[in-house]
């Protein structure tokens, strides 16, 4: 209960802080074969708001899916086409899931996987920011390579991550995956990488439900009851990305995730190489910095820049 306060508390006082990006202009929305992919809550809408408006700035295209749930109110979904325009609302309720669990946000990768069959396909969560440069990313979608935002280390084959797993020395399923890697149904075969799904490019027919479907199978296999828990759609994310040829972990620290508690981010703080923050909610408010870059953002808005 606590918990949940201490959260809404949060972010209403951010949402404060960055209440001027309902005073910028809607984006100038652009149809192309590229869809950006959203889960919204309710509670984040405005925050989403400003994530994709800092990324349409850059992208300058695509249409736009928010997955939402079937609570999500009239007023946040009028606020959101004023400001981004003819979205698609995707139910969470009504997307088919197949053969793979649902919960733990599985919709939203089987979705983004399905739709790239026809689009390339950009997978962005509400906490994500742009602040800066992105050409890898347009490159990528110029030249329809998957992308993820890795962190620091490269794709690489699946049983080589259980070294990596040791060294990270914790019992969450992400890393629970990585340490039982060679257990994985012919590990061997397969790719993989160290990821957010908070910010994902999925290549047009570069992979398929069949692949997602054997990859939850695999991981049930070995992980069990466990494949349950929180996480498995992220393993899940840079499993597909990994697996798709001539795919790309975006590179660090230009694409990160912000963890003020890195000793290297405390000395050098956002440095001009940085273009990509994903904010996740354990540090999400930390020493203010979230706040500080969208207002950067916005006054570059409401400039025209």
């Amino acid at each position: 209960m606590f918990y949940q306060l201490r959260k809404t508390l949060a972010n209403s006082k951010f949402n404060r802080q960055t209440s001027r990006i309902l005073d910028t202009p809607p984006i100038s929305y652009k149809e192309a074969p590229l869809t950006i992919v959203s889960m919204v809550h309710n509670l984040d809408v405005q925050m989403y708001i400003l994530a994709i408006k800092t990324l349409y700035r850059r992208l300058k295209r695509g249409k736009i899916v928010s997955i939402v749930d079937a609570d999500i109110t009239q007023k946040s979904r009028d606020l959101i086409c004023q400001h981004l325009g003819p979205v698609t609302f995707q139910y969470l309720e009504d997307l088919d899931t197949g053969t793979c669990q649902r919960g733990g946000t599985w919709e939203r990768v089987i979705h983004c996987v399905d739709r790239s069959a026809e689009d390339f396909v950009i997978q962005t969560d509400s906490d994500m920011l742009y602040f800066g440069p992105i050409e890898e990313v347009l490159t990528c979608i110029e030249e329809n390579r998957a992308f993820t935002l890795a962190e620091t280390l490269p794709i690489q084959p699946l049983p080589n991550w259980v070294e990596h797993g040791i060294a990270r020395k914790s019992d969450h399923i992400v890393n629970t995956f990585e340490l039982k890697a060679k257990e994985f149904p012919n590990a061997e075969k397969w790719q993989y990488v160290r990821a957010s799904s908070g910010f994902a490019g999925f290549a047009r027919q570069g992979a398929t439900r069949e692949l997602l479907e054997v990859f939850h199978a695999g991981g049930l296999k070995v992980h069990g009851e466990r494949w349950k828990e929180w996480g498995t759609e992220q393993i899940a994310s840079n499993f597909t990305v990994a697996n798709t040829p001539n795919s790309v972990a975006l590179p660090y620290p230009k694409y990160a995730t912000f963890e003020p508690e890195y000793a290297t981010f405390q000395k050098k703080g956002i440095t001009p190489d940085m273009s990509v923050l994903h904010f996740i909610g354990a540090f999400r408010f930390d020493m203010g910095v979230f706040s500080m870059l969208a207002n950067r953002e916005i006054d570059a808005m409401l400039k025209g820049e």
